[in-house]
């Protein structure tokens, strides 16, 4: 005949060890919800566009190289400043093609020129229409202020070169940007994309 005392630690054995299979078995139940995500692609209403002096007579005989690529998403310039102030005018042009919506866009440089090597040396995009005007230092890393563009507008793209004399010229000043655009100013564009 069995004590009361001698079941009781049986069943705690026994329930103790049925608990820990219990919580192991447990510990791998996944529940899945179901959803979708319908993308309906649309042409962009903010892209790059030619300006008034896109591949226009560079310093020296040179051409003023702008190629606009990638579905007016991507723009590549190449020009030949020299000493001094070198400031080339309406290269492009940023431009809103939509008609009934504006749009807040910025300038991220990704990758500053690098020209920080040289005392008193910049590049300075400048970004401008009849009302306003922005600069972004290139030789720096980060994101301009939001720049609103009107419903059907565009805004000048300017680059602005100085370099000091009896500096030794570089061979070339490069510079990563990504042009930015969204409905809203409310809130900073994510650091990486």
């Amino acid at each position: 005949m069995q004590t009361r005392a001698s079941f009781g630690w049986k069943h705690v054995i026994a329930l103790l060890a049925i608990a820990a299979v219990a919580s192991v078995a447990f510990a791998s139940i996944f529940v899945f919800y179901g959803g979708t995500i319908t993308a309906y692609y649309q042409a962009p209403p903010v892209v790059w566009a030619s300006g008034t002096n896109t591949n226009g007579t560079d310093i020296g005989g040179k051409t003023i190289s702008v190629n606009i690529a990638g579905n007016s998403t991507t723009l590549s310039v190449a020009v030949h400043p020299t000493y001094g102030y070198t400031y080339y005018k309406d290269i492009a042009t940023i431009k809103n093609n939509d008609a009934s919506n504006g749009y807040y866009i910025a300038i991220r440089v990704t990758s500053p020129a690098n020209i920080t090597s040289i005392a008193g040396a910049s590049v300075t995009l400048i970004l401008s229409n009849t009302t306003s005007t922005e600069l972004i230092d290139l030789g720096t890393t980060g994101t301009s202020s939001w720049y609103y563009l009107p419903a059907g507008s565009s805004v000048s793209v300017s680059i602005q070169f100085y370099l000091p004399g009896g500096v030794k010229l570089p061979n070339a000043v490069v510079a990563g940007i990504q042009l930015i655009y969204s409905t809203s100013n409310a809130e900073t564009p994510p650091s990486t994309v």
